[in-house]
């Protein structure tokens, strides 16, 4: 299957447009990111007679995609829209929309840094954190800082089976991210 490296929805709207924006940002000063995926939705389907939580990215043409750790996808980000989202809103001029986002990574260290045996974690996570504070420039909305960065797949998978999530997908040389921080967005009336 041919996975663009940006996959995008067709019809670009309210929140899309910042999402959209963020997925193009990480994918150009990210040079190791092969994928920058956009939002994910909570997938279920039966495994063994039992319920099988996953993220699952729309590719296109009704096709999603897994992005729980796969070395076939190569390193990859996606992106976790909590609901709800907050909505404040002035009749007859504009409404502010507040959602909580977890920003996902993972990645092998391999590829990152081909010369090195060490677990380089904290330097991918300065890299990932100077993108998102320092380069991350929107026109359509703004991120807010970053609150929580999480490392342990409990915390980075949250919500999805940690079962499929195999130590071994976050053992050396492979590792994950989570970065959660604040979208807003201000849309016309």
């Amino acid at each position: 299957m041919n996975i663009p490296s940006t996959p995008k929805p067709v019809n670009i709207t309210f929140l899309d447009r910042a999402i959209v924006q963020i997925q193009d940002r990480l994918k150009e000063k990210l040079s190791w990111l092969d994928h920058s995926f956009g939002i994910s939705q909570r997938l279920v389907t039966k495994r063994d007679m039992k319920d099988f939580f996953y993220p699952g990215v729309h590719i296109g043409k009704g096709t999603y995609i897994n992005v729980l750790p796969d070395q076939g996808l190569g390193n990859f980000s996606f992106i976790i829209l909590r609901d709800p989202q907050s909505i404040s809103h002035t009749p007859g001029t504009y409404t502010k929309i507040q959602s909580n986002i977890g920003i996902v990574f993972w990645f092998d260290l391999k590829n990152l840094f081909p010369s090195s045996d060490d677990r380089n974690i904290e330097v991918v996570k300065r890299q990932i954190l100077d993108v998102l504070t320092k380069q991350l420039f929107l026109t359509t909305g703004s991120l807010g800082p970053v609150i929580e960065i999480s490392q342990n797949a409990e915390n980075v998978y949250k919500g999805y089976s940690l079962k499929e999530v195999d130590s071994q997908f976050l053992m050396q040389p492979y590792a994950g991210l989570r970065f959660d921080c604040n979208l807003f967005i201000t849309e016309e009336c």
